[in-house]
This record gives C-alpha cells, structure tokens and sequence, in this order.
C-alpha cells in the first residue's frame, strides 16, 4: 500500500515533517461503503415498491402507464419503427403519439430534441411491450454505468456505491438516459490513452446527445487525441447515414428546428424540469433570459479554456479526464437532475487518483456533503437548481488536485496496514 508524505503545506494535505498524512475517515472503510451503499439501494427499493402500490409510480389508477422519460423514448421509439420518425420533430404530431399510450392531456413534453441517431440505440427496447422495454432500459443502462465505473476504480466498492447514488435512484425511476450517457463518456475516457480508435467510437455514440459532448473536441485537441478524433467523426457519419436509411432522411431534415425549438421552451424546463444549469439558477432566481443565458456561455467559454488548459498540461490521466467529465455538464445549457447521474464518471477518476497518490485535506468532508446534497437534490420536489454549485464544487476539488500535481513532487511511502513507514 502506498500514501503520500506530503511536504507542501499549503495544500493541507495533513503531511510534512512530524505530521501524518491525511488518512482515509472511517466511513470509507471497504466494508462500510458496502454497507451503506446497498442499505442505501434496497431503501430506493422499497421507496419503489411503495411508489408502485400506490399507484403513483410506473402504473397509475387507471392502469395506463405514468408520464417518465422512457415513456416519451418508447412513444418516439415505436413511431420510428412503424415508419413515421418525421412526425416526431412535430410537436402537435408528437403529443397525439404520447397521448395514445397515457391518455389525453397526460403527456409531458412536447419536443422530441434528440437526433434520429438516438432512435438506433432505443430500437432493441421499444421493440418490448412497453413495461418490460422499461425495465430492460433500466436494467442494461445500470449495468453498462456500473461495469465502466468498477474498470475505472477497479474496487468491488464502487458498484454498491454506483447503486446508492441519488441521481443513480432518480434515473431508474423515470427511466432517463443519464447511464447510458454515463457508460458511453466513462468508456471514451477509460479506452481513449490505450485504445483511442475503440474511444472514438464510444464518443460517437455519444453525439446522441450532443449538449453534453461539446467540451469533447477540445479536449481530444488540446491532447494531441487525432485518431479518437477521427474514430469518433467517423463514426458519427455512420450512424447518420444509419439512422437516414432506416428512418428516412426527413426525419434530419426536421431536426435542427427541434433544437431552437428547446432553447426557446426553456423558461419552461428552468422552472418545472429541474434543469441544472447556470441558466437554470439565474431564472430560477428571476433573473432576465439575456443575462441568464450570457452568464451561461461565459460558463461554458470558461470551462472549455479549463479543460483546454488541463489537457494540454502534465496534469496525470485521471484528473484529466475527471475534469472533461464534470466540466461537460456546467458547460452543457440543456442538464438536468437526471444528467447528473454522469457525475460517477468524474468521481471514480477522483477516486482512481486519490486511491494512488493519497487524500488532500478536506477531500473526504466535501465529497461527503456532495454526497448529502444529491440526497436532498433527490427528495426536493422544487427541482431547485443547485446541481451548478455541487458541479463547481467537485470541478474545485479535481483543479487543486491539478494544481497539486504541478508543485514539486511529492515523496512516496510505502506504509503498513497500521500506517507505518516500511524500511
């Protein structure tokens, strides 16, 4: 076992002469984490099963299915598939499709925003009976998110840790995307130093939701990544041309005008969606639309010269990609409380580096209380737009890592299970 014997003291990593280094709490212990993590899972269980008895979950009183995501992906998934993509890029078309399967006035969203790309991967589901598609989604998004966080960690922790996370809950209850946008960057960033032809492809198909991929290009620049690049455009063009053959090229036609279509419902999402954005806080905050969405872009010009700026440092690999991951969802103005479910991805690089070259002081109380408030985040039924400051928060906790890495180095010391020096 190895830990760091800090000699800076600025960085209050607890080491220097004649002080210990920063030694994990308690509640990081192996067999605690399992504890807590899957009494964490069965309780999103129970919650589950309660939900469903009382009908306000899954199936209603009327025995129609309840409005969730994965309603409006397998609506606009059994549409393509009997040949009328078109119409999901028409939103009084699209209502009367959702309204088939819950009932008149019962649907939520109006816009389908996702290219005809995304209708390739929801096919195999949508082929299902809707509450068995349901379940498949979830059930293969989870696994696919807790295989690529545990080849990160490499620590059986990781997939009990995987299960307790609210935003975890929260994607499985409504049936979103957030895992599989998890599994796909978490696998682009895993691959992309050893395998960047296979990367590439995993970032491609990525682009079904190209909000959250826009900090990808600069990243894979500022890296020198030329053949993950080129993997990744090619196979974008792929999946274009797919998805034209098999769903008419109509469909990517309409599907630009989608797009403005949801910038300009989001005074909308901002107030009753839980978006989770920069944006999102200032309206929420009554601020004006103008300021609200320039205080956005410079977000996302800011986050884009940070990633720029790590990627074409020394900093090690983990934080490297740590910083893409968490900085795509500031950066993003369309995250919302489900897309947070990708935060795995960045905590686990965290965690990969931490585990290597030790704690600073004050990692573990953060990341506790980022933790706590994905809990709140959770329960609160305001979708109140706080997810910007947990982002901002973990986003600090990864840049002072950097910054670490950069100062002299630090001396490794190989140490006992009791935490003493070994000759």
């Amino acid at each position: 076992m190895t830990i760091i014997k800090e000699t800076l003291e600025p960085l209050g990593t607890g080491g220097g002469p004649g002080r210990p280094p920063v030694r994990p709490l308690g509640i990081f212990r192996s067999w605690r984490l399992y504890a807590y993590g899957f009494t964490l899972a069965a309780v999103y269980f129970v919650l589950g099963v309660a939900f469903y008895e009382a009908r306000i979950w899954f199936l209603g009183s009327d025995g129609l299915p309840m409005y969730t995501e994965f309603t409006n992906f397998w609506a606009a998934g059994r549409q393509a598939l009997h040949g009328e993509a078109v119409l999901l890029y028409i939103p009084a078309e699209f209502k009367k499709v959702q309204e088939a399967l819950v009932g008149t006035g019962h649907y939520v969203y109006s816009i389908w925003p996702y290219p005809p790309t995304f209708l390739l991967i929801l096919a195999p589901f949508v082929a299902l009976p809707y509450f068995a598609g349901f379940l498949t989604w979830d059930m293969v998004t989870l696994l696919g998110c807790i295989v690529v966080v545990f080849l990160i960690v490499r620590r059986g922790p990781a997939i009990p840790l995987v299960l307790a996370s609210p935003f975890t809950a929260r994607v499985l209850f409504v049936g979103q995307d957030g895992l599989l946008t998890a599994s796909l960057l978490g696998a682009s960033l895993l691959l992309l130093e050893r395998r960047p032809l296979l990367a590439g492809v995993f970032i491609g198909c990525l682009t079904y939701k190209p909000h959250l991929g826009i900090l990808i290009p600069v990243a894979l620049i500022a890296g020198n990544h030329w053949r993950a690049f080129t993997s990744a455009a090619a196979t974008v063009v792929l999946l274009a041309a797919a998805s034209a053959a098999a769903f008419g090229p109509d469909a990517w036609a309409e599907f630009p005008r989608q797009l403005f279509e949801e910038a300009n419902a989001s005074v909308f999402y901002d107030q009753n969606m839980g978006l989770q954005t920069v944006h999102g806080l200032i309206r929420v905050l009554h601020g004006g639309d103008i300021v609200a969405w320039l205080a956005q872009g410079v977000t996302a010009v800011g986050a884009a010269v940070a990633v720029w700026l790590v990627w074409r440092s020394e900093v090690r690999y983990r934080l490297r990609a740590a910083t893409l991951s968490v900085a795509a969802l500031i950066a993003s103005p369309h995250t919302f409380v489900t897309d947070m479910a990708v935060l795995a991805i960045p905590v686990a690089f965290l965690a990969g580096d931490q585990m290597r070259y030790g704690l600073l002081k004050g990692e573990q109380t953060l990341l506790i209380a980022l933790f706590v408030t994905g809990l709140v985040m959770l329960f609160e039924r305001g979708f109140a737009p706080i997810g910007p400051l947990v982002i901002v928060a973990l986003l600090c906790v990864i840049f002072r890592r950097a910054i670490w890495h950069g100062m002299p180095p630090a001396i490794l010391v190989d140490v006992d299970r009791h935490g003493r020096a070994l000759a």
